[in-house]
């Protein structure tokens, strides 16, 4: 069937090359259209409870993200101000406050002046009724505006709900505008950070690590594939097909409407990485033919159809490997399932229909220059590469059980990095040391004890009810009694607000009520719910702090002292990072164990020959071992990007031990006295240029600026790295040890 799809292949190649370039055209559009998101709550499923509650904080109370902008005298410059608590600072940042109100989704404004506003009914003046307002307030309250060396302030903006890229570049834009306009002093820095400005950065380093890495990818691929093939234009013949492949991949998903988001950020370089492998190999195996004398129809043929079996093998295997990432509960890992296995299945059409194309239409043009057709010579046939494949297959022939016996000691090492493996899913822990946004943050908890915030959804039929206020009042003094522990500086809810007015919580419901109009107090219009609001430094702590403390505020929550009927529920950013947090820990599991048995059933079905099978099978297991034990030793945490890493290194993995097995059995049948060798020579090189280009498109992912896209370069290197060397050194000592017998007896 493959020599007859071959032929047609072969035929009607400007037929479908034409076909290529219309689609390449149709997705050119589609790029255009394509959008960015950085909204955590569409990396969850909209049914989880968390989510929902999640949800109920912004449509009931309106409760969205806080700006926290960050006033700081940065220098100290002649002609400038010294100390935040100059007037003119102060002013400027009153002038600043006034604008943020004015912006229909903010709801309201903190900051230092208006203190002064509440005191002195004005603005100060001079320094001296600065510090006489500041000398009549207590340490605490001082403590939660201004720094302890006065050089910095902060400015808190409560907006409404609100999600997607475009609301968060809109608020950040809006308020950078803002603090540029209204002129703060010479030595003054102004610097947004908090919820905001974190995803406004996330934001644009996805923008530009998608455009940097696959730009870096296609460089590093090209230079390997000029050096291995001893020519500029004969290493472009498989990388305009990638190049389709790319381009049609990311112009379907601004079609489809799939976002950019942390974890589909990396399809680019994947793609690229993927991709040039299927050419490499097509490639590759047309070069042998040529060199071998066959024509260049007949060259074509054989490489389709040959190589064509294992690559309908490798792109089988691949896909069922991303297909696990699709059965996850994450439409995160959802989305890059489907955009993987489509851009996998786009490069491998490519690779199979316009390679040969090209190279045949290279040759005619070759032949109309110098009046015939050249042998080509590639470096990956000849010289130090060939030489080693061939003194690496004598060696493996020779001695197969002690190559596995020192595979099997490298292993135990990774057994040990297996147990140090973490997760991290906080979006600020995206984004590297050193980032202005981040850096912000650390002086907001260092200097003001966190602007972190846990918000309790408190349900009752009437939250009025003084039983209800009272039960309220007791569950903050818990938490607060516990802030050594959770971290917790400051709480809110309207047993506050009663307890201010009266001093106590009164029996009376109309007192509450009373008190409630007079106070700010959260709470939906039928009273049926309302909020505890719980601030402190949640974001900057370890992850295993961070998730004891999340834990602690679900058990509260859970086993909270409450009138029957009541029920207490912890919602916000921080509270959906820890669930996310949680099902990535749960994914991971089921993606890679969904994934393995995916693959492994591909490969049973393919091949149905159970040594076979194991050959092609372990290495990719190994590889996958290998790789988590690395990320253990190496402190790489598990994170959103991460999760589906086993079940792609798997799908990846195995295609290296099949072209390896498929080869062998090959040169097996035509009774090659020595296809162990043979076969490496064969694809092995093929195998090299593949890992070296693939890992590279990889590798690409280290330029960008964002953590999680290095993590993730590096691991997915790492783990073609490891399968590689699996497959050069189990995959041929299983089939030796297997097939050994029989080898020496067609040798006799």
């Amino acid at each position: 069937m493959l020599k007859r799809l071959a032929r047609i292949i072969v035929e009607y190649r400007i037929a479908f090359s034409l076909v290529a370039m219309f689609l390449l055209i149709v997705s050119i559009y589609g790029i255009q259209q394509l959008k960015f998101e950085s909204d955590l709550t569409k990396q969850l499923p909209q049914d989880l409870p968390a989510v929902k509650d999640y949800l109920t904080l912004q449509n009931e109370f309106q409760s969205g993200d806080s700006a926290l902008i960050i006033v700081k005298v940065a220098s100290i410059e002649e002609g400038g101000v010294y100390d935040i608590r100059d007037p003119k600072v102060i002013k400027t940042i009153y002038e600043l406050e006034e604008r943020l109100r004015e912006h229909e989704y903010v709801t309201g404004t903190t900051s230092i002046a208006d203190i002064f506003i509440q005191i002195l009914g004005r603005l100060p003046e001079n320094e001296e009724e600065v510090r006489f307002v500041l000398n009549t307030l207590p340490p605490e309250a001082i403590q939660g505006f201004i720094s302890s060396d006065y050089r910095t302030t902060l400015v808190v903006a409560t907006l409404t709900a609100g999600s997607g890229a475009q609301t968060v570049e809109r608020i950040y834009q809006d308020i950078e505008r803002d603090a540029n306009e209204v002129n703060f002093p010479k030595n003054v820095e102004v610097i947004q950070t908090g919820t905001i400005g974190i995803a406004y950065r996330i934001l644009t380093m996805l923008q530009s690590d998608l455009n940097r890495t696959m730009a870096i990818a296609f460089l590093f691929v090209a230079a390997l594939l000029v050096y291995f093939y001893k020519s500029v234009v004969r290493a472009m013949l498989p990388l305009i097909p990638l190049v389709f492949g790319v381009t049609m991949t990311l112009g379907f998903m601004g079609l489809l409407g799939i976002p950019m988001d942390m974890v589909t950020t990396v399809v680019g370089a994947m793609v690229v990485g993927m991709g040039i492998d299927y050419g490499v190999h097509i490639t590759n195996r047309y070069f042998e033919e040529r060199k071998n004398g066959r024509p260049i129809e007949e060259a074509a043929e054989e490489a389709i159809a040959e190589t064509g079996k294992a690559l309908l093998g490798a792109a089988l295997t691949t896909i069922a490997g991303f297909t696990a990432l699709s059965l996850s509960i994450l439409p995160s890992l959802q989305r890059l399932g489907g955009v993987l296995i489509m851009g996998l299945s786009l490069a491998a059409i490519n690779a199979v229909v316009i390679t040969p194309s090209l190279i045949m239409l290279y040759e005619d043009i070759i032949k109309k220059i110098n009046g015939k057709h050249e042998m080509p010579e590639i470096r990956a046939h000849s010289g130090f590469i060939a030489k080693s494949f061939n003194t690496l297959g004598r060696l493996i022939k020779g001695h197969p059980k002690t190559t596995l016996l020192i595979v099997s000691l490298m292993t135990l090492v990774s057994l040990y990095g297996l147990t140090q493996v973490t997760t991290e899913v906080r979006l600020e822990k995206m984004i590297p040391e050193g980032i202005p946004e981040i850096e912000a943050m650390k002086d907001v908890r260092y200097e003001f004890g966190g602007q972190d915030e846990v918000d309790l959804i408190v349900k009752a039929d009437d939250v009025r009810d003084p039983e209800v206020v009272r039960a309220i009042y007791r569950f903050e003094q818990g938490i607060l009694a516990d802030s050594h522990y959770n971290n917790v500086f400051e709480t809110n809810s309207m047993a506050d607000v009663v307890v201010k007015k009266y001093g106590y919580i009164p029996q009376d419901k109309e007192k509450i009520k009373e008190a409630i109009k007079e106070g700010e107090v959260p709470m939906n219009e039928d009273y049926s719910m309302t909020l505890i609001q719980l601030k402190g430094n949640f974001g900057g702590v370890r992850p295993d702090e961070f998730g004891a403390i999340m834990h602690y505020f679900e058990e509260q929550a859970k086993n909270a002292d409450i009138p029957p009927g009541v029920e207490i529920k912890p919602a916000g950013d921080s509270y959906l990072s820890y669930v996310l947090d949680g099902l990535t820990n749960q994914e991971l599991g089921k993606i890679s164990t969904y994934g393995s048995i995916l693959v492994v059933l591909v490969v049973i079905v393919l091949f149905r020959r159970p040594l076979v099978s194991i050959a092609m099978i372990l290495p990719m297991f190994l590889g996958a071992l290998w790789t988590v034990g690395y990320m253990g030793l190496a402190g790489i945490p598990f994170n959103q990007t991460l999760a589906g890493v086993i079940s792609m290194i798997v799908g990846l993995g195995v295609d290296y031990g099949m072209h390896l097995t498929h080869r062998f059995l090959e040169e097996l049948r035509e009774s090659n006295p020595h296809p162990i060798i043979s076969a490496l020579e064969g694809v092995g090189p093929g195998i090299l240029v593949g890992a070296l280009t693939t890992g590279g498109g990889f590798l690409a992912l280290l330029s960008g600026e964002l953590t999680a896209i290095h993590d993730f370069g590096k691991t997915l290197a790492i783990g073609i790295f490891a399968s590689m060397f699996a497959a050069f050194t189990v995959t041929p000592a299983l089939l030796q040890v297997f097939y050994g017998e029989k080898v020496r007896g067609e040798e006799k």
